[in-house]
């Protein structure tokens, strides 16, 4: 059920939600950071879902600042578990 509602969310997901996510989560993103983020999950919300996304974290630890790597994974790691497992 989670899947459906993840993927549902992602279409209307824009940039100034991502920003405002982050922000939530005691972080602060720009908004190239933010749009390189809402491109990859609409893009590769199926390996993040049920596959090995470690290529897709590659990618994006190349694309992104360090700490704003760190959060972003942390975060996927943990909203994984909680509602993906």
């Amino acid at each position: 059920m989670y899947e459906y509602l993840i993927k549902e969310y992602l279409k209307k997901m824009n940039v100034s939600d991502i920003i405002t996510y982050a922000q939530k989560n005691n972080f602060k993103l720009d908004e190239s950071e933010a749009t390189i983020l809402l491109l990859y999950a609409k893009k590769y919300a199926d390996t993040l879902i049920h596959g090995d996304p470690t290529s897709i974290f590659k990618e994006l630890k190349q694309k992104i600042k360090p700490e704003t790597y760190k959060e972003v994974y942390k975060l996927y790691i943990e909203y994984k578990l909680k509602y993906l497992t």
